[in-house]
């Protein structure tokens, strides 16, 4: 597949790939819109888009947890940075035992995995909780806990990506002794530069309350050189499935009140 088309071109790439994938759709990088190939207008709709390698190239598996998955690749037309989004099925290794079949289990348990992670800190990522998690948990009483690294974005001024990034692991380390073993009862997640969450069947006030006890007995050091470390301190914030009803204004009644924290 090449680079750059016209939008003759491109149609004809679109209707060539549909004899080989399910479904095969052109979308809008920025914004995951989906896009009508002749005029280049907004079709209805949109899709997922997830971080494209140096080439242009990305995947993400199929929600649910299907053998499935969607490609995607990087062209222009007329111009237009665009994305050819193609759904796959994967081989499925149920008829078939021996090493292959165990090994190719494996390593789509792998990938389901590394994709439900954060790549930073190791927590789950905001796609797992909203994905996978949370409707596991539907109807329950949801307590969650917001905790905010109050110094990320002075260590990312002064110090750099690297530094930042090294306190939030130290931080994730010691926020998941606090959420335990099990990610059914308690889910640690990094929603975004900083802020972490705890998210579990229990009221929001133990959940933050096992933070700060976890942090008061750690040592909250984190090595900004071969020489030098640094501390941090963080800000907790807590709420209740009881107090909004709704996941969205959950969340939202907990950053309010971490403003303040």
């Amino acid at each position: 597949m090449k680079q750059e088309y016209t939008r003759s071109e491109i149609v004809s790439l679109l209707d060539a790939l549909q004899q080989m994938f399910p479904a095969v759709r052109l979308a809008d990088p920025a914004t995951g819109c989906l896009l009508d190939p002749a005029t280049m207008a907004p079709a209805g709709g949109a899709c997922q888009i997830p971080a494209l390698d140096a080439s242009g190239r990305g995947w993400l598996p199929a929600s649910g947890g299907e053998d499935a998955m969607t490609l995607y690749r990087a062209v222009q037309v007329d111009g237009q940075p665009c994305l050819v989004v193609m759904d796959c099925h994967l081989p499925d290794p149920q008829p078939t035992e021996g090493r292959e079949a165990n090994a190719l289990r494996r390593l789509l348990a792998q990938y389901y995995e590394e994709l439900s992670r954060d790549y930073v800190t190791g927590a789950y990522n905001r796609r797992y909780l909203v994905e996978s998690w949370l409707p596991r948990h539907e109807g329950a009483g949801i307590g969650i806990a917001l905790i905010r690294v109050k110094e990320y974005a002075q260590i990312c001024r002064e110090y750099g990506r690297d530094a930042a990034d090294c306190c939030l692991n130290t931080a994730a380390g010691i926020l998941q002794r606090a959420a335990g073993a099990d990610p059914e009862q308690v889910l640690l997640v990094r929603l975004e530069d900083g802020v972490f969450l705890l998210a579990g069947e229990c009221p929001g006030a133990k959940l933050a309350s096992d933070v700060r006890e976890a942090m008061d007995g750690s040592r909250r050091i984190f090595n900004i050189s071969l020489s030098r470390r640094g501390e941090f301190s963080v800000a907790v914030a807590s709420a209740d499935w009881a107090e909004t009803g709704n996941w969205d204004l959950l969340l939202s009644l907990a950053e309010q009140r971490l403003v303040t924290a």
